[in-house]
């Protein structure tokens, strides 16, 4: 068997983008060579790895067996051409969900450069950050999208290293004119009072969501929303113009508590205690510079090792 590492790229191309035409603009091929080239690979591993549905390439069970294989050989060959070509990669992709990716990453990297000698402002550090929902991060470390992902709910995904990394907890909050406030007049407020109120969720796929459903349906069958949001921010200000209950980490509401615009409820549940994860994939090739941030950020314990909360 002969494989070459030109097939394996017009191979993951074509997985990713779904058509021969659409994986030629983006590896510069014209589209017979891509059909010529996987028509190679096929027969060089005897098997069929796409099933043709028009116009259209999906991957089959031997193709998605071998997707992640090539992707990482595919990446580890790029580091070692990088290496021995003196230019170690100088290009960290960070993906973080968004409690850490707006509220806690930006001073994490400002304190990581300055201990890196870098005069912010004008430098450009290598470095680029995606913001997505806790599942679409883990979706992206699996595809080699991203080097390392931060995170704020749970990962199983099999091909994934999930290390812990800092504690946080999740604060039940509403706006101190909200219905629950007032009845409760400081008293704690009942599961069965909690289920009558309108909630202000998280997509599906958030970590914060999650959280909050794993820590509340035992208690609460089900929590009425009328609204689902997939910022952070938007959900605070809706909770302080008294539309909802909101379920928030301190980083992000830290502000409205100390202004009084949104009170902590007195409930059964407290603080709902989670944590942040770091992933890598499994088959990743770590660089020194990976490696060098990794270190500095599981320097930290606690979201207040940064945030002073």
């Amino acid at each position: 068997m002969r494989l070459t590492l030109r097939q394996l790229q017009i191979f993951v191309a074509i997985a990713q983008c779904g058509s021969t035409t659409a994986a030629g603009e983006r590896i510069a091929l014209s589209q017979s060579a891509i059909s010529a080239a996987i028509a190679e690979l096929e027969r060089a591993v005897k098997l069929r790895l796409f099933d043709r549905v028009g116009k259209r390439l999906q991957l089959n069970d031997h193709g998605r067996a071998m997707l992640p294989q090539a992707m990482a050989l595919l990446n580890g060959v790029d580091n070692l051409e990088k290496s021995y070509l003196n230019i170690a990669p100088s290009l960290i992709i960070l993906g973080a969900s968004p409690t850490i990716g707006n509220y806690l990453l930006p001073r994490l990297l400002a304190d990581y450069w300055r201990l890196q000698g870098v005069v912010l402002g004008d430098a450009s550090p290598p470095l680029q950050v995606i913001v997505a929902n806790t599942a679409d991060v883990a979706a992206k470390v699996a595809g080699f999208e991203v080097d390392i992902g931060l995170i704020e709910g749970p990962c199983h995904r099999p091909d994934i290293e999930v290390t812990p990394w800092l504690r946080d907890e999740l604060l039940l909050v509403a706006s101190p004119g909200h219905p629950v406030v007032l009845e409760a007049n400081g008293n704690q407020i009942s599961s069965e009072r909690l289920a009558k109120t309108n909630w202000l969720l998280r997509e599906r796929g958030s970590g914060t969501r999650e959280a909050l459903e794993h820590a509340l349906l035992p208690h609460i069958p089900q929590l009425k929303s009328c609204i689902e949001f997939n910022n952070h921010e938007a959900i605070k200000q809706a909770a302080v113009q008294g539309l909802g209950i909101a379920c928030l980490s301190p980083l992000v509401v830290a502000d409205m508590l100390k202004t009084g615009q949104l009170v902590k409820l007195n409930t059964e549940f407290g603080g709902i205690p989670r944590r942040f994860s770091l992933l890598v994939h499994h088959q990743k090739q770590v660089t020194p510079g990976m490696q060098n941030f990794i270190n500095y950020a599981s320097r930290a314990v606690t979201t207040s090792d940064f945030h002073g909360l």
